[in-house]
């Protein structure tokens, strides 16, 4: 039998036990209960520093993968809790340890999985661990809200400019935030460079790019990291102009800091501005923030920081405007093989312009791909113009459609070969019915036999011709009507809107690809 040990141990508490200690009262187990001649292998899967209620841990995964292939006929974890502490994800995990027929077994709680009674006395278990999940989380989070509203830093790296200090309250630690000079001098000069070139965040990327200027790790800005910068919440005076910034937005204003309070002698502290999903912190819409008084000292100017935000906002796109969809999105491609997406730059006159992007390159910087953004005009145009000449000559399709370019062989000359292998083989079935029993007879037969592998491989080639010379003219027929349907699309093309043009171009194009120079199509 083949066994699965799963052990995991939350980042959130150091009561439960460790990893090691889960494997081997698990191994115990094994040894006590099984013979050793049933016991044929033994793999070990753990997950450190992951709550029950994330499913995506990599040795979960991983274990998962295993018994959907048959490696695993008995899984062993040490309790129940161990594998979920979700009763949906729990009831998911378990329905697959029965579709694959692998046996489950939980050592504390010793629960008999193979009866009815047991397998409720199971759930109500996961119930009860989901609950105090939840009771934790809950004190947990009141807990932070607690020290938030004091004004000490909650949690986690601390923000750009700044780093952690540990300060006595009361003959109790705490945890607060103050300046790093390296890092404020920094901060203010991208602050500067962002509102002297009013540009946007893609613009001063590429610039910081051009330029060589990265971060202190010696990587290159991204996007999200100069986003991140710019709008620090943190690092800004507490002033009444911010008190009514968050206000305005709809944050939930801290009672014990009224806005008589914000001189702009301490920064600004805020609770859930972002949570962490599976590891992956999100931003949280304004309503779910808690905006309070920090102990912290600020250093960057109200009056400099709302003007970026408010850069932001002339940036930012009206969503009720609609804005039409691009021929190719969603259909062009990268030479480097990534997607092309489609962004929009608005100009100080308020003038709105669409590009296409690599978003190989957005992700990973000009190391990953080298190809600029283009015009979104430009491309389109150039599809248009390939697509008008096949309307004004149908024949160019031939220039656009997969096809083989290896030569047939001739089907005559071979039909020729089978039929003389034929004829031969005919003679020689003649010749041995005169020499059966005779010294000759096995010549013959060997001939025959040698005779007819050539024959049977001439005839699987001549089949194989056949087929692709079918397949070519049906791609020939294929072409010749696709042709006649781009001349119907283009003659009426101007009718269509702009996402109907979108999803004609994706019924017609198999394959749109960007070279930085060229535009290659495949219909």
């Amino acid at each position: 039998m083949f066994f699965g040990i799963y052990g995991r141990k939350s980042v959130y508490s150091d009561k439960s036990d460790s990893v090691d200690n889960q494997h081997r009262m698990c191994n115990d187990y094994i040894k006590a209960h099984f013979k050793a001649d049933d016991i044929t292998l033994v793999t070990s899967y753990s997950d450190e520093d992951y709550t029950g209620a994330n499913t995506k841990r990599p040795d979960l995964q991983r274990l998962l993968e295993d018994v959907k292939s048959g490696a695993i006929n008995v899984l062993v974890v040490y309790q129940l809790d161990r594998i979920s502490r979700d009763v949906r994800d729990f009831s998911n995990i378990y329905a697959l340890l029965e579709e694959y027929h692998v046996m489950f077994i939980s050592i504390k709680e010793n629960i008999d999985t193979t009866t009815p009674i047991g397998r409720a006395m199971m759930y109500v278990t996961v119930v009860f661990a989901q609950m105090e999940r939840e009771t934790i989380a809950t004190r947990v989070r009141d807990n932070m809200i607690g020290l938030a509203k004091k004004g000490f830093w909650t949690g986690g790296n601390p923000p750009y400019g700044y780093v952690r200090k540990n300060i006595l309250i009361n003959g109790k630690k705490h945890v607060t935030i103050e300046p790093d000079p390296d890092g404020v001098a920094y901060n203010i000069w991208i602050y500067d460079s962002f509102l002297k070139n009013h540009c946007s965040l893609q613009s001063m990327e590429t610039y910081f790019r051009k330029e060589g200027i990265k971060t202190r790790n010696g990587a290159f800005f991204s996007t999200t990291q100069l986003y991140k910068i710019l709008t620090m919440p943190y690092c800004v005076e507490a002033t009444p102009e911010i008190y009514d910034y968050f206000a305005a937005k709809g944050c939930q204003m801290d009672p014990d800091s009224p806005r008589e309070k914000w001189d702009g002698s301490v920064g600004v502290m805020i609770y859930g501005r972002s949570t962490g999903v599976n590891k992956k912190h999100q931003l949280q819409p304004p309503e779910k923030w808690l905006v309070c008084l920090g102990l912290h000292k600020p250093f960057m100017p109200a009056a400099k920081w709302l003007a970026v935000q408010n850069q932001f906002s002339e940036n930012k796109f009206d969503k009720t405007q609609k804005y039409d969809i691009p021929l190719l999105k969603g259909i062009l491609r990268c030479s480097c093989g990534s997607i092309m997406a489609v962004s929009r730059k608005k100009k100080i006159n308020s003038e709105v312009s669409s590009w296409y992007y690599c978003l190989r390159r957005m992700k990973n910087g000009v190391e990953a791909c080298d190809r600029k953004q283009i015009k979104v005009d430009i491309i389109d145009q150039k599809l248009l113009n390939t697509l008008h000449s096949i309307e004004i000559d149908p024949s160019m399709i031939y220039r656009f459609v997969q096809k083989s370019e290896l030569p047939l062989p001739d089907i005559k000359t071979i039909n020729n070969k089978i039929s003389s292998i034929e004829l031969r083989i005919g003679r020689l079935a003649s010749s041995l019915a005169l020499a059966d029993g005779s010294a000759a007879s096995k010549y013959i037969v060997a001939e025959i036999e040698r005779l007819d592998s050539d024959l049977q491989f001439l005839k699987r080639e001549r089949a194989v011709i056949n087929v692709e010379i079918k397949k070519r003219g049906e791609l020939n027929e294929s072409a010749e009507g696709k042709a006649q349907h781009i001349q119907n699309v283009m003659k009426g093309l101007n009718g269509f809107t702009a996402e109907e043009k979108n999803r004609i171009m994706r019924d017609i194009l198999k394959e749109c690809v960007w070279d930085g120079s060229e535009l290659s199509i495949v219909l």
